[in-house]
């Protein structure tokens, strides 16, 4: 099996480069992106030949499909913007597709490609880290638990222990951070999408201990863009969720007009500093209300071998695990697709459980 990883020597694209390493003996991965030398670095740290590197302009479509032919996967884990590029990539190279989400909008265009991928006899999977990804299986396994759903509401929320040498740290990237606090939300009410100032809905979600209670309020994200249409809802949302005083910073941050591109390079670099021991947990959650109420919870450590933060961690080892499953023929689907419906749920929850993330119904372990 081959597979190529696009921002590979990235946050999210190194951890799914390192779960396919570990979980896939007999594969073959690319890791490829604009700054060769950083692909060179990752790539030689493993001292294996199986794992390669490349350059990659994903803007130059040509290039990145002759990068893409005859691979099984292309992971698409470059910023969210490039989607459509890589995609069309990926059609030319003739190439199945997976990515970590389009942030709502993005997701809507990708959808409509749906038609060329099925003509191709590929599949492209749309939003397949935690949220969106963890959750959307989530949300199939418990809809499948109702006779009818009404509503489906989704949440994280972190606790995390790190002692940190710095005063800012940066949980993903800027960009999509910036997007999430700056673009109008989407909120799925009474059958119909609305959108909202950014900011609105401000509200307390309580979440198991040690996370206890913490303040979010309605974002844009991708779960809004297919969930409603896919489970015939009246309601859906999903909440971002912080700390206050990070809520405070990021704010301070935009309300500065420190938000061109010069300055989100910088803070880009906002990351643990090296030799910061991570110590997190997250719960990515989604409740489910219909004949009856669920709540499915998905809870991540940090991971201490590779000193992963938990919310990194259940971002990037989900598209190893999809990728596999495409590569192994466990995906049926053609065409274009969030994972919601065509995944195995059961068979992803134990993928996950291997890797010590646990997902639970109504405070339960499911496996």
């Amino acid at each position: 099996m081959k597979f190529v990883v696009l921002g590979g020597y990235g946050a999210m694209g190194s951890i799914a480069v390192r779960d396919l390493y570990d979980s896939c003996k007999d594969c073959e991965i690319t890791i490829a992106g604009r700054d060769l030398e950083k692909a060179k670095k990752y790539a030689n740290s493993f001292h294996d030949k199986r794992v390669k590197y490349a350059k990659a302009d994903v803007t130059n479509i040509n290039q990145t499909a002759n990068l893409l032919k005859n691979c099984d996967v292309c992971i698409n884990c470059v910023q969210y913007y490039f989607n459509l590029h890589v995609m069309k990539a990926c059609l030319k190279a003739k190439t199945n597709y997976l990515d970590l989400g389009g942030l709502f909008h993005m997701t809507r265009k990708q959808l409509k490609l749906h038609n060329k991928f099925k003509k191709i006899n590929k599949v492209a999977i749309l939003g397949c880290g935690s949220t969106p990804g963890i959750i959307n299986i989530m949300a199939s396994y418990g809809y499948k638990k109702l006779k009818y759903a009404k509503e489906m509401h989704v949440s994280f929320g972190d606790y995390d222990k790190t002692k940190y040498n710095q005063p800012f740290v940066l949980p993903y990237s800027m960009h999509t951070l910036l997007d999430e606090f700056t673009l109008k939300p989407p909120v799925f009410t009474k059958g119909k999408l609305k959108f909202f100032k950014p900011g609105y809905g401000e509200h307390y979600i309580e979440f198991p201990k040690p996370v206890g209670k913490i303040k979010g309020f309605y974002s844009i994200h991708s779960e809004l863009a297919t969930f409603p249409k896919a489970f015939n809802l009246k309601e859906c949302t999903f909440t971002l969720t912080f700390p206050e005083e990070f809520i405070k910073q990021i704010r301070f941050l935009i309300d500065a007009g420190l938000t061109n591109e010069k300055e989100i390079r910088i803070m880009n670099q906002w990351l643990p500093k090296k030799g910061t021991k991570i110590n997190d947990l997250e719960y990515i959650r989604i409740e489910i209300m219909g004949n009856k109420k669920l709540t499915l919870d998905c809870l991540t450590y940090s991971n201490k071998k590779y000193n992963y933060p938990a919310g990194s961690y259940n971002t990037g080892v989900p598209p190893s695990i999809i990728a596999q499953f495409i590569a192994n023929d466990k995906i049926k689907f053609k065409g274009v697709s969030a994972p919601e419906f065509i995944i195995p749920e059961i068979e992803f929850f134990k993928e996950l459980k291997k890797r010590n993330i646990y997902v639970s119904l109504n405070n339960k372990k499911v496996i």
